[in-house]
């Protein structure tokens, strides 16, 4: 009687370590939040922004051009035949049409450039959460900026914002910058 509650414990004590090792570690992470306290963020906004500004010089010139068409026209068109009015209405709407087709292709190019300029710089931070998972032993890591988990036991769960600032070597003030609205780089 005596072995068999022995070996009963012993069971019942592997069968505890194997569900305990089921269960698995998390860690979480705001990925967003910590892409924009990257350097590199600062110098890829730089760039994106100094070309949205080039894009803007060139719509307001565009739309520049079109509105002096238009007073010109509207003053001129008392004088002109109808087939010119005709032609000059037509000519209009093509500039008008052409400029809104130009400010869409520009929002597009933007948002392309944006996620081309950002690209390497998730990928940076996907490879710090990663090795910190490797480090610490996680199963998976939870990204807290999205909003889409439903609970976090952060008895269970590990914050691993820091090792992984630490690999991206990103200062702790910059996060509390970030988190008073205060810009992130200076």
């Amino acid at each position: 009687m005596k072995r068999l509650r022995t070996l009963l414990s012993i069971f019942m004590m592997c069968i505890a370590g194997t569900l305990s090792a089921q269960e698995g570690m998390f860690g979480y992470i705001d990925f967003n939040g910590t892409l924009k306290l990257m350097p590199e963020y600062a110098e890829a906004q730089k760039n994106l922004q100094q070309t949205q500004s080039e894009y803007r010089e060139e719509i307001d010139r565009s739309k520049r051009e079109f509105e002096r068409q238009y007073i010109e026209f509207m003053l001129e068109q008392d004088h002109l035949s109808a087939s010119i009015v005709t032609k000059r209405q037509k000519e209009l709407q093509l500039l008008m049409d052409n400029n809104a087709q130009f400010k869409d292709k520009v929002q597009s190019e933007l948002e392309s450039m944006r996620e081309e300029l950002l690209r390497p710089l998730k990928q940076k931070l996907m490879e710090a959460v990663a090795k910190v998972c490797s480090d610490k032993g996680l199963d998976y890591v939870v990204d807290t900026g999205t909003g889409t988990y439903l609970y976090i036991n952060q008895e269970r769960g590990i914050d691993i914002s820091d090792q992984v600032y630490s690999i991206l070597k990103i200062k702790r003030e910059s996060v509390k910058s970030v988190e008073s609205g205060q810009p992130v780089l200076k």
